[in-house]
C-alpha cells in the first residue's frame, strides 16, 4: 500500500510557469534573441539539466557560460516568484492525503534558501515531513536527494510515489524504485510526458483522485 508521497516543487504545487518563461523572454530581449512565443513552446523546449533548456532557448555558452545566466535568472525569480500561487488543487490535496495518513515531503532542484521562503510565504511551513532542495541555484539533478531522503527516513520504495511534472521527476522515482504520476500544465508538455509510460494527469485534483484510489485499492 502507499505510505509516502514525495511532492516536487516548481511547477506541480508551486505555480511558477508563467514566471519562469517571462524571466527567460527577459532575458532573451535583452540580448535582441528571439523570445519564447507561447507557454506551450516554452513547455516543449523546458528540460533537465536546466543548462539544456538554456541552449534550447537560444544562448550560446560559448559567448557567456551558463554560471553567468544562472546568476542573471537567481537575480530576480526569488522576489519575483513569491507572487506565485499554488497550484489548482493544491492545498485541497495536501490535506486529503494527510487524512489519509499519507506522509508528504518535497524533493526540489531548487535552492533551499528560495524554496524555504516560498514555503513561508504560502503557509505551508512545517507541513512535510521533510523538505530537501539543492545548495545552489543551478538547477541540478535530483536523484542524489532521491536517495538521500530514502536514506535518511527508511522509506520503502515501493510504497512510495513521486508526483511531478517533468521528466526528470520520472527519471527519479526510476532510479529511487518508486512509483510516478505525473501533471500535465507544469513544466514541460503533455507530450513529452506521455513518452514516459507512467499516468499523466490533468492536474491535482486527478492526481488526488489516483493517489487516494491506488491506496484504496491496495489494502482491499
Amino acid at each position: 500500500m502507499l505510505t509516502h508521497v514525495i511532492w516536487d516543487w516548481n511547477g506541480t504545487l508551486l505555480n511558477d510557469v508563467d514566471l519562469n518563461c517571462a524571466l527567460m523572454n527577459r532575458m532573451l530581449r535583452r540580448r535582441g534573441m528571439p523570445v519564447i512565443p507561447s507557454l506551450s513552446r516554452y513547455r516543449e523546449l523546458f528540460r533537465f539539466p536546466i543548462r539544456e533548456y538554456y541552449r534550447a532557448a537560444g544562448f550560446d555558452f560559448a559567448e557567456e557560460s551558463y554560471e553567468e545566466l544562472a546568476a542573471e535568472y537567481l537575480a530576480e525569480y526569488p522576489e519575483e516568484s513569491l507572487r506565485c500561487p499554488l497550484a489548482e488543487g493544491a492545498e485541497d490535496t495536501l490535506a486529503a492525503f494527510s487524512r489519509a495518513g499519507l506522509s508528504q515531503s518535497i524533493l526540489s532542484a531548487a535552492e533551499t534558501g528560495c524554496l524555504t521562503r516560498q514555503l513561508e510565504n504560502l503557509g505551508l511551513t512545517g507541513r512535510f515531513e521533510r523538505v530537501l532542495a539543492l545548495d545552489n541555484g543551478y538547477g541540478g539533478g535530483k536523484i542524489g536527494l532521491g536517495r538521500r531522503w530514502l536514506s535518511e527516513c527508511g522509506a520503502d520504495p515501493g510504497r512510495t510515489v513521486l508526483i511531478g511534472d517533468t521528466d526528470h521527476d520520472c527519471e527519479t522515482a526510476r532510479a529511487l524504485g518508486c512509483r510516478c504520476v505525473l501533471t500535465a500544465g507544469g513544466h514541460q508538455s503533455r507530450q513529452a510526458l506521455e513518452r514516459l509510460g507512467v499516468p499523466v494527469l490533468d492536474g491535482l485534483f486527478a492526481v488526488q483522485e489516483w493517489v487516494l484510489n491506488e491506496k484504496t485499492e491496495e489494502t482491499r
